[in-house]
C-alpha cells in the first residue's frame, strides 16, 4: 500500500475536512484557507512532482478539500527538502500546517491500534511507514539526504542512529522452537531476536537523558506476518511492542504465540520490524514451519 493512499486516506477524513471549533483557531484556519489559493496550490503540486513525491495527476480524482489537505500534509513532509520553495510560501500556509499535522498524527495514532486488530498486513505497515515519515516531517525511508537528516535528529537527542539485524525461529511452544514439528492444534511460538549493533558500549561516555516519560530510548513494532497461496490475502497473526529502555542493551526479544493451522502441510511466516518514530527501520525474516496430524485418537 503506498504512502499517496494512506495521505489521501487522512486528508479525506471527516476530522481533516472540519474546521476548528474555538472561534480564534477557526478565524486562523479561515484566514490560511484564504491564502492556499488554487494557484499557490498549483505551483506546490507541481514541485511536489519534481520531487518524485507522487505522479503527475495522481491527486486528480480527490475533491478540493482532500487535495488541499493532501498537497499540505506532503507539504510538511517535503518542506526541508525545498529550501526555496519554503521562502516563497504565505505564513498562512504554515499555521495550516501545522493544524493538519496535528490531526493527521492523532488519527496515525489511532489507526496503529486499529489496523492490527483488523489483521490487515499491509496497511498495518502503510500506516506505521507514513506515521515515522509524518513524526520528523521528512519524505523518504530511502533517500540519504532524508536519512541524513534522521541521523541529525537523533544526534541532537545524543541517540545514535539504530544499527538493526533480525533473526527469528518458529516451532512447538515448549521446545527449542527449531525443526521440530507441530502437531495440529497445538501452538506455535514465533521467537524474535533483534540485535543492536549500535548498542552503547559500558563507559563509552554519559548515557543520553530519555525524553519518554516511560524511560524508553527506542521502540519497534514486530509484526508476524502469515503468508498464504497466491491470490490468497496474507493475514497479520501477531503485532506487539518491542522498547529498549537501556542504551547498553544489545539484544531485544519477543514472543509471539499462536494456534497452529488445523491442516497439515509447511507454513510460511514473515517478520516485520517498523518503527513508527525513526525513519529507514524497516527489517523483514522469512521463517517456516511444519504442521503434522495429531495422531493421538480422541478419548471416548
Amino acid at each position: 500500500m503506498s504512502l499517496l493512499r494512506v495521505i489521501c486516506a487522512l486528508a479525506g477524513a471527516p476530522a481533516l475536512k472540519r474546521l476548528p471549533e474555538d472561534p480564534e483557531q477557526r478565524e486562523q484556519a479561515d484566514a490560511a484557507i484564504a491564502e492556499a489559493t488554487d494557484e499557490l496550490l498549483a505551483k506546490l503540486e507541481a514541485a511536489l512532482v519534481a520531487a518524485k513525491a507522487f505522479e503527475a495527476g495522481a491527486l486528480a480524482e480527490c475533491e478540493p478539500t482532500e487535495r488541499r489537505n493532501a498537497l499540505i500534509l506532503y507539504w510538511h513532509m517535503h518542506q526541508s527538502n525545498m529550501p526555496e520553495l519554503a521562502a516563497t510560501m504565505p505564513s498562512g500556509l504554515d499555521s495550516l500546517r501545522a493544524y493538519l499535522n496535528n490531526l493527521a498524527t492523532k488519527l496515525l495514532v489511532k489507526a496503529q491500534m486499529l489496523m492490527p486488530q483488523q489483521r490487515w498486513v499491509q496497511p498495518t505497515l502503510a500506516v506505521a511507514h507514513a506515521s515515522a515519515l509524518v513524526a520528523n516531517a521528512l519524505w523518504s525511508h530511502t533517500d540519504e539526504k532524508a536519512l541524513g537528516a534522521m541521523r541529525a535528529i537523533l544526534a541532537e537527542d545524543g541517540l545514535s542512529t539504530p544499527k538493526l539485524s533480525l533473526a527469528a525461529t518458529a516451532g512447538p511452544r515448549g521446545t527449542s522452537g527449531v525443526g521440530d514439528e507441530v502437531a495440529t492444534g497445538q501452538q506455535v511460538l514465533v521467537s524474535v531476536k533483534l540485535t543492536r549493533e549500535h548498542a552503547k558500549k559500558a563507559g563509552e561516555g554519559e548515557t543520553p537523558p530519555c525524553n519518554n516519560p516511560q524511560g524508553i530510548y527506542e521502540a519497534y513494532w514486530v509484526f508476524v506476518e502469515g503468508l498464504k497461496p497466491k491470490d490468497t490475502p496474507n493475514s497479520l497473526i501477531c503485532a506487539q511492542p518491542m522498547v529498549v529502555k537501556d542504551v547498553e542493551q544489545a539484544v531485544v526479544t519477543a514472543e509471539a504465540p499462536f494456534q497452529a493451522p488445523p491442516k497439515a502441510g509447511l507454513y510460511q511466516l514473515r517478520v516485520h520490524i517498523v518503527s513508527t518514530s525513526v525513519i529507514g527501520v524497516d527489517l523483514s525474516y522469512d521463517v517456516g514451519f511444519t504442521v503434522v496430524d495429531d495422531d493421538v485418537p480422541a478419548l471416548e
